[in-house]
């Protein structure tokens, strides 16, 4: 698939790159940033721990912004991912027949730069969230399963330790994990198709996990903020 995809894109890039621009341009527009400033004319970057997020809007803001926020990110990432694949098939037909792993190739490129709009948004000074749920909505488009699995994790690990941070780079950390097991041994896909959605979602992980570095120096030295204190770093 691997050599499939280089000519694919040799022979196909002005569809990756209208795919990648359009969902770095939709990934850009930050609910945290838009739902507060609509309802309550401040910036959330300047608001309990300054992370453009549905956690810090929540703490800062009250549920029902919260709520706004976060079905903001996921239907951003969810309508990048699907549009970047209609781009794709749409503008290569002939070339692509309708074959969906061409069209894959497009959604994972699309999610990744949803994802990179929503960590460093040109709208907004690049100055973005974590991407942990643009990061979720761009997964139940492309592997629903994995998708509930991580949203798992995160779940338990933040019920135990009372640490949305934690839970994120869990949830992070198991993506690629997840994707090669199904992708291997569920849906029998060749190697070579496996080695790609394995390397596109350990992107993904690679980002989560760096955007949550200043968390995990504290979750190691054990000042973390936890749910329900006076300070959330989340």
């Amino acid at each position: 698939m691997l050599d499939q995809i280089f000519e694919f894109a040799l022979n196909c890039w002005p569809s990756l790159i209208l795919a990648a621009l359009s969902a770095y341009l939709l990934g850009s527009f930050n609910s945290a940033i838009v739902v507060t400033k609509l309802l309550f004319h401040t910036d959330i970057r300047d608001s309990g721990s300054g992370n453009a997020g549905a956690t810090n809007v929540l703490r800062s803001q009250g549920k029902l912004p919260a709520l706004i926020t976060t079905l903001g990110d996921l239907g951003k990432s969810i309508a990048a991912v699907l549009i970047g694949g209609w781009l794709v098939s749409e503008m290569n037909a002939d070339y692509t027949g309708g074959n969906m792993k061409f069209v894959l190739v497009g959604k994972y490129l699309a999610g990744l730069f949803c994802i990179l709009g929503h960590l460093y948004p040109l709208y907004f000074r690049f100055r973005g969230g974590k991407g942990v749920l643009a990061s979720l909505g761009m997964m139940l488009i492309l592997d629903w399963r994995v998708a509930l699995l991580c949203l798992g994790v995160f779940i338990i690990v933040v019920l135990i330790f009372r640490m949305v941070s934690l839970g994120s780079v869990c949830a992070g950390i198991v993506l690629p994990i997840f994707t090669g097991l199904f992708s291997t041994f569920v849906d029998k896909n060749s190697s070579s198709n496996t080695l790609f959605c394995v390397t596109m979602t350990l992107f993904i992980s690679a980002m989560l996990i760096l955007k949550h570095i200043p968390n995990i120096k504290r979750i190691i030295a054990g000042t973390e903020s936890k749910l329900g204190s006076k300070k959330d770093n989340t």
